[in-house]
This record gives C-alpha cells, sequence and structure tokens, in this order.
C-alpha cells in the first residue's frame, strides 16, 4: 500500500512537471562559462535582483525588463526545486560570503546544481490577461561547470583519434613543471602488456596534475576529460583512470590493437569509451536536453592580460562551447536533444573592471571572438545575443587629472591585499588582438574584492550592469 501510495504521489508530481512545461509556465535556463568567468557570482546577483524586484520597487533598478517598468510583477520568491537528485545552488551561503567581513566571491562552481524561483506577474496579452489577474513563471536555474561541456566533442572521436588531438597540444602540457614526470612514466610501461591497476592511476595523477597546473597556474582553458579537472561525484572511480597516448602514430595504434584483451592499450581504450558513454553523453541526457535557454559567461580580461597563446586557447575553448550546441542538434546526438535551446546568450562578465569609455569594446571584442562560430549557435532558429554585463558590481567609477588631461579611471578594493586602488586598467581590443597588441600589451586587469553592500530591505543588496538587458532577452517573451 505504501508504495502504492509513493507512486500515485511520483505521478502527481510528474503530472505537475509535464502541466507546467505544456502550458509554458516553466523555463529552464542553464548557466555556465570556462574557468573563473563568475558563475556563482552571477547567478548569485541575478537571484538577489529578482528576490527584491516587484510592484513596490516600479522597476527602478531593473527599468529595462519590462514586467518590472510597466508595473506588472507582483514580486519573486524561492521555491522548492523540482530535481531532488540535484544538489541546491547554495544561494543563502553566497550571499553571506558577499555581506560579511571581509566581503568575499562565492565559492565557485564545482558541480551541477539547481534552483527554483516562482515569479508572479500579471499577463497583459494573449488568453491568459482575459482569464487571470496573475500568472506565475516557474523559472529553474541551472548552474554546471564549462568544463564538462568541453567535452562534447569526444563523442565523435575515438581513443586514437582523442589521442591525437591531445598530442598537438603537447607544447601547453610542457609549460606544466609535471608534465616531464608524466611522460616519463608513460615511457616506463610497456602498453601491450597486462594492465596494472596502481600503475594506470598512477599515471592518471600525474596527467591530472599536468591539466590542473596548465589550467590554475598557466591560464589555459582547453582541458580534456573534464572531470579530471573537476570530477565532481566521480573523484576516485576507476573510470576516471584515463590518460591520452601522446606521441603514437597510426601504424603504432595499428600494432598496440594486436595486443592482448587486458593490456594496458586495451584498458585505456575501454575506458575512454566507458567515460564517453557513462559520464559524458548521461549528462546532456539527463540535463543538457531539459535546458530552454542558455547564457554562457566569458571573462575577456584575464587571457588579455596572460598572453596570446592562453586568449588563443580561451577562443579555441570557447569554439568548442558552441560548436557543441550546433554538434548537439545534428546526426549522432540528435537522440539525446530535442530542438528546444531557442535563446543563447554569450554575456562578457567583469565589465566592472575596466572603465565606462571601454565597455562598447569589450562587447565588439566578444562579437568577434564567437563570430566565426556563432554559425553553429543559430541552429534550429535559436536566437543568439551578446552582452557586456556585471551581476555584482565592484568598482566605481570617477575621472582623474593626468598631464593636464581628465582620463576616466575605476576605483575598487585589490583582491589579494585588500589596498584600495584607482586605475585605468587599459583600452580594450575592439577586435581579435593582432600581434602588435601582443608586443606593446598594455592591459592591466586585476581582481577586485566585493564592496559593502547596501543593507536596505526595499532594494537589491548588489548594483549591476545590464542585467535588466539580459532578464529581458531572457524572460521577456514569456512574461507578456
Amino acid at each position: 500500500m505504501a508504495s502504492f501510495k509513493q507512486s500515485l504521489k511520483k505521478l502527481g508530481k510528474n503530472t505537475q512537471a509535464v502541466a507546467l512545461r505544456t502550458t509554458d509556465r516553466n523555463l529552464r535556463l542553464a548557466v555556465t562559462g570556462l574557468a573563473g568567468a563568475g558563475k556563482t557570482a552571477f547567478i548569485t546577483g541575478l537571484v538577489n535582483q529578482l528576490l527584491h524586484s516587484g510592484i513596490a520597487e516600479t522597476g527602478s533598478q531593473l527599468p529595462l525588463w519590462r514586467v518590472a517598468r510597466d508595473s506588472r510583477l507582483y514580486g519573486v520568491k524561492r521555491d522548492l526545486q523540482p530535481d531532488l537528485t540535484i544538489p541546491s545552488f547554495n544561494y543563502d551561503a553566497a550571499i553571506q560570503s558577499l555581506v560579511n567581513e571581509p566581503q568575499t566571491w562565492p565559492v565557485s562552481t564545482r558541480n551541477i546544481s539547481e534552483l527554483r524561483l516562482a515569479i508572479k506577474y500579471r499577463p497583459a496579452k494573449g488568453l491568459l490577461s482575459k482569464l487571470t489577474d496573475s500568472a506565475t513563471l516557474y523559472l529553474d536555474i541551472v548552474d554546471y561547470p564549462g568544463e564538462w561541456l568541453l567535452d562534447l566533442p569526444m563523442l565523435k572521436q575515438s581513443f586514437q583519434q582523442w589521442s591525437v588531438s591531445q598530442s598537438t597540444r603537447k607544447q601547453v602540457f610542457q609549460r606544466s613543471k609535471h608534465f616531464e614526470a608524466f611522460s616519463e612514466a608513460i615511457n616506463s610501461i610497456d602498453l601491450t602488456c597486462a594492465a596494472d591497476e596502481l600503475k594506470l592511476q598512477e599515471i592518471t595523477d600525474l596527467y591530472q596534475r599536468v591539466l590542473q597546473d596548465c589550467v590554475s597556474n598557466h591560464g589555459f582553458y582547453y582541458a580534456q576529460p573534464g572531470r579530471l579537472l573537476l570530477p565532481g561525484e566521480l573523484e576516485g572511480t576507476p573510470v576516471l583512470a584515463l590518460f591520452p597516448l601522446l606521441n603514437i602514430d597510426e601504424s603504432g595504434f595499428q600494432s598496440l590493437e594486436q595486443s592482448i584483451p587486458n593490456s594496458f592499450y586495451h584498458t585505456l581504450k575501454q575506458r575512454y569509451y566507458e567515460y564517453v558513454n557513462r559520464v559524458v553523453k548521461p549528462f546532456y541526457q539527463d540535463y543538457f536536453a531539459k535546458f530552454d535557454r542558455q547564457i554562457v559567461l566569458v571573462d575577456c580580461f584575464t587571457p588579455l592580460n596572460r598572453g596570446r597563446e592562453q586568449f588563443d586557447d580561451m577562443k579555441s575553448a570557447l569554439h568548442a562551447v558552441i560548436e557543441s550546441f550546433h554538434f548537439g542538434q545534428s546526426s549522432l546526438l540528435k537522440r539525446l536533444f530535442s530542438p528546444k535551446i531557442d535563446k543563447l546568450l554569450f554575456a562578457a562578465s567583469k565589465v566592472d573592471h575596466v572603465t565606462r569609455d571601454q565597455q562598447g569594446n569589450v562587447l565588439s571584442l566578444l562579437t568577434q571572438l564567437i563570430q566565426q562560430s556563432q554559425q553553429f549557435a543559430k541552429f534550429e532558429g535559436c536566437e543568439v545575443e551578446t552582452m557586456a554585463i556585471s551581476a555584482i558590481k565592484s568598482t566605481s567609477h570617477g575621472m582623474v587629472k593626468q598631464d593636464g588631461k581628465e582620463i576616466e579611471v575605476v576605483r575598487g578594493t585589490e583582491l589579494v591585499n585588500r589596498q584600495a586602488v584607482t586605475l585605468f586598467p587599459g583600452e580594450v581590443p575592439k577586435s581579435l588582438p593582432s600581434a602588435d597588441f601582443w608586443d606593446k600589451q598594455g592591459f592591466e586587469f586585476i581582481n577586485f574584492a566585493p564592496t559593502n553592500q547596501r543593507n536596505s530591505r526595499s532594494s537589491a543588496d548588489f548594483e549591476h550592469i545590464r542585467l535588466d538587458h539580459v532578464l529581458q532577452f531572457l524572460l521577456g517573451d514569456k512574461l507578456k
């Protein structure tokens, strides 16, 4: 009897979910971005603005979000999330880190998480406006690491093809102090002999250190498998005991194919396909296929600071992300996706870190970054937009005199030493940087700490740049 009641309860929840979807009362927004793009801060700032919005505010902090500007927004509340097996986005902890002394940025995205908001508003158009004075849109915000998205190209690669593709990144890997040990460890084993679990894990640990070092200490972005950077619930599992075979030509792979079934080579090959089929593919089946809207956050400043190689690597990683959306709609993955991501937003984050006169350049640069690949994103009538935003503003703008001229500056608190600074970070290139830019590169991007926030209960805790524009693009058509 108990199991029958549970089944009825489950059926009721499923029916409710289907009803919300079919009546267009539920929207699933996916948030991702490469390392350091500010995903957690973006969601925190967005949710904070929404929770403080409503008729009483008359849309003053969100003037471009029409439902708020037209005083049709009754309010926004947090609601129970629908997916009970996905970790909840820890909004309260994120807020505490931003308001407690000393203020710090929320912990970065390490796994998938979810948060649901109920947006209550007065319909102005369509059948709903004739039937009711209020309606509710349930917004599910799903946060996931961009590193996982970079694994999607592996779905169309064999183990040999993947190893060859990683060999082309050898110049990047060699930047790591761990690469020599990794290379020597591979050369020390006979790939045709029976595999040893401890040896596989030992070499994987070295490869993991290479990837982590290249990303964390050398500023590169494109790392596969992404789960070696962010294992999530798979940490320590054999499916992650995986690494590419570098510097082996086609004849070498053909020879390895003749080795015994439990050889190092065949074990690595089997684990590669297990990783693709049991980790990469289910992620898209279970989560990605359910997304309606997608925002990809891009930190343009850090790679400009680091150099040409890092900037080009970020561009390649972005290309892979964009290509993922296209690939998700084509033959092999057609079974995994339904064609329903109808709006895709690329947002340059942390735009408050540069002067106001440079924000247009940031938008132009981002547009240039995705221009060659944008055709991949405009699949199945998907609308693509670019913006330059800041979800939580951490600087103020001002003018100073230098050599008799007034120049625009930003003021804030440096994140590391907590010193107040006033500076002109430099000119952001309007287009993809040429060789001349890197020869005389004068860009000085620094990380700012969160600023002291307002304590007023009648308004959001943080200032922002263009979050109202973001909301109008992503939600405006659902709140008419």
